[in-house]
């Protein structure tokens, strides 16, 4: 394959990479401080490719005060963004603390020396003549980008893999999109050192294939970032119908095959409350809601609460929280305000954290798909 073919999809990959980034960083839909350490790792990325491809075709000959860009040593900093985006992602109320900040300064003295040397070397600002130090230096700085990488793949291994789920608030997160972010993470790492070791060996320009699988990375991140990005949207103007009541009394009236309402026993205060905060504050909404939570809530034992659901209504306490969220699913399949929304997104709003949970727990309560469900109620 020609390698110019494999620079213009390198340079394809790094375009759409681009305005994922932007679409990460300042999109409404897609703006939180865990994806921000991802938008800047990927614009990080970019930057890596952007000083690959300027090597390349000596762009640096023909603008060479460029050239101190060369210098910036990326693979120090990418790595440090992307472990706070792994423990963004897996903590969520983790805060980046002036300790964590320390780790930004192996990037930082990088830049400064180099800035400095750059000073003489590219601006001739002013002359350096005992420069004996800097190849020491670049020697030292090189192998410990290396160790710096290798240790930030361990730590975040340790994190994804040998802590057990309920060490992680995940209830509403999916580990699958984590650690194959991890594995592309992990295969770059590796094609990086093996490269640097092969052409020590054979000197040759091997690096395309190192930055052909970050632009897969690149690649794949924007087609799941597309699905993601209208899923999110889908879920923020969903939850702007929802917080203006868009829940209307004719669409409880259409749904024909709609189960009565649970048996309450109404001298049970625990049981009216319970009824209360699911239908008045819409708690089966939260994916993270537990027995625990809920019989914390109410002042009373796991174990009464789940006796006393399944005196009422012959149910589960999953079943029970079920029940709602169906409730809730139907009547907004069944409102044609929703009906440019997909089935996932409003799954998700009525409080499954994931597709299979979702169209599992519909299916059990009705007998039918979701969308089985809407095409039965549609009027012919």
């Amino acid at each position: 394959m020609n390698l110019e073919i494999l620079d213009f999809i390198i340079v394809i990959g790094i375009v759409q990479g681009v305005l994922f980034s932007l679409a990460i960083l300042f999109s409404k839909y897609f703006k939180s401080s865990t994806n921000t350490y991802l938008g800047i790792s990927m614009l990080i990325g970019i930057l890596t490719n952007v000083q690959y491809l300027a090597v390349k075709y000596h762009w640096y000959s023909e603008f060479p005060k460029f050239a101190i860009f060369e210098d910036i040593e990326l693979v120090l900093l990418l790595p440090i963004t992307l472990l706070f985006y792994y423990v963004k992602f897996l903590y969520p109320k983790f805060k980046l603390q002036n300790k964590y900040k320390l780790l930004f300064l192996p990037f930082s003295i990088s830049v400064l020396v180099n800035l400095y040397v750059g000073g003489h070397a590219h601006f001739k600002l002013y002359s350096l003549e005992d420069l004996y130090w800097v190849p020491p230096f670049y020697t030292v700085e090189y192998f410990f980008s290396i160790v710096l990488n290798i240790i930030i793949l361990v730590v975040t291994y340790v994190l994804l893999f040998k802590k057990t789920n309920t060490e992680h608030p995940l209830v509403n997160h999916s580990l699958k999109w984590i650690k194959l972010f991890f594995y592309f993470h992990v295969a770059i790492i590796i094609t990086w050192i093996s490269l640097e070791v092969v052409e020590k060996a054979y000197p040759n320009d091997f690096n395309f294939i190192l930055w052909l699988i970050l632009n897969l990375l690149f690649y794949w991140v924007g087609y799941i970032g597309i699905f993601k990005f209208r899923l999110a949207r889908n879920r923020y103007e969903i939850r702007k119908l929802i917080d203006k009541e868009v829940k209307t009394e004719t669409i409880e009236v259409s749904i024909k095959d709609k189960k009565t309402e649970l048996t309450q026993d109404k001298d049970n205060e625990y049981l009216q409350d319970l009824v209360s905060i699911l239908e008045n504050e819409y708690i089966y909404r939260d994916p993270k809601l537990s027995r625990n939570d809920m019989a914390n809530r109410l002042g009373i034992s796991v174990g009464y609460l789940s006796q006393m659901i399944n005196n009422n209504s012959k149910k589960s306490f999953s079943d029970y929280i079920n029940y709602y969220r169906v409730e809730d699913v139907k009547q907004m399949v069944l409102n044609t305000d929703f009906n440019k929304y997909s089935m996932l997104a409003i799954g998700l709003e009525a409080g499954y954290n994931s597709k299979s949970a979702f169209y599992s727990g519909f299916k059990k309560e009705t007998g039918l798909t979701p969308s089985e469900f809407k095409k039965s109620h549609q009027i012919s």
